[in-house]
């Protein structure tokens, strides 16, 4: 069935490794994934849960924008770690996750999916997925949420992000086993995680800019609540930060923001 539920259990004998996904807790429908987990993080829960949903209601993405989750199409799914790790470092936690997501998903489908700065997986081009990684006060753990376009059909996504997002099946013609596909995702995502643990957060950059959408000197636009920048892309920083070189050629720190690549017949 294109559209069959995952198999819990199925899925827990698929895990090799064992750390992430050692408690699985399954839902027909959450608002938020990442909702759940973080207050299940705040009640002690321990290190490697995955909360695991068919729907969110209100999925969202980076700064609050809506997440399309439709049920039964798509992986929408979050892991509670407790990285021991020092605050600086915290940010290459989700380095680690985007890279190993990314190898997963490049092995299984035998087509290159990329990152997008900041936390975008991207296909041929397109958005396929994101990653939301988020804490709650002072509180020592990290959730790291996941959303990955799988079955999706052009109409089952909102008009005005269809000619911006894809899904594998969108993009191999065929659909796929969304509970065999989860458990690639989670052993990629959790060897890079304990790669960046037994570094002690010193999580090598090359490892991110090897699946990164842009190549050193790509001309981009990047959009900051209106501010409009253009200039070329010079890497990221070890804190996460995006380096732009400007039409001035200064180097600008960014934080946040939309990146677009600059079309060469614009």
């Amino acid at each position: 069935m294109i559209h069959a539920p995952f198999d819990v259990e199925s899925l827990s004998g698929l895990l090799r490794r064992r750390r992430l996904g050692s408690r699985i807790v399954y839902f027909e429908s959450v608002e938020s994934t990442n909702d759940r987990a973080l207050e299940m993080g705040e009640a002690g829960d321990p290190e490697g849960l995955l909360v695991l949903s068919e729907e969110q209601v209100r999925g969202r993405g980076r700064r609050g924008r809506a997440w399309s989750s439709p049920p039964r199409r798509g992986i929408y799914a979050s892991v509670l770690l407790r990285p021991r790790l020092e605050a600086p470092r915290l940010p290459r936690v989700g380095f680690a996750a985007a890279v190993g997501i990314a190898r997963a998903l490049t092995e299984a489908t035998r087509q290159r999916v990329g990152i997008k700065w900041p936390n975008d997986l991207v296909l041929s081009g397109k958005k396929l997925g994101g990653l939301l990684s988020e804490s709650r006060g002072s509180a020592p753990f990290l959730v790291v949420g996941l959303g990955v376009n799988v079955n999706q059909d052009l109409e089952d996504f909102p008009p005005e992000i269809r000619r911006e997002a894809t899904s594998l099946r969108l993009a191999a013609g065929r659909p796929w086993d969304r509970t065999a596909l989860l458990a690639q995702v989670l052993e990629g995502f959790e060897a890079e995680y304990l790669h960046l643990i037994e570094l002690a957060g010193d999580y090598p950059l090359a490892r991110w800019e090897e699946y990164s959408s842009l190549q050193e000197g790509t001309a981009v636009t990047v959009n900051l609540d209106g501010e409009s920048l253009r200039g070329l892309y010079r890497g990221i920083t070890r804190d996460g930060e995006m380096l732009l070189e400007t039409e001035l050629h200064a180097v600008r720190r960014i934080a946040y923001g939309d990146v677009r690549r600059v079309r060469s017949d614009a």
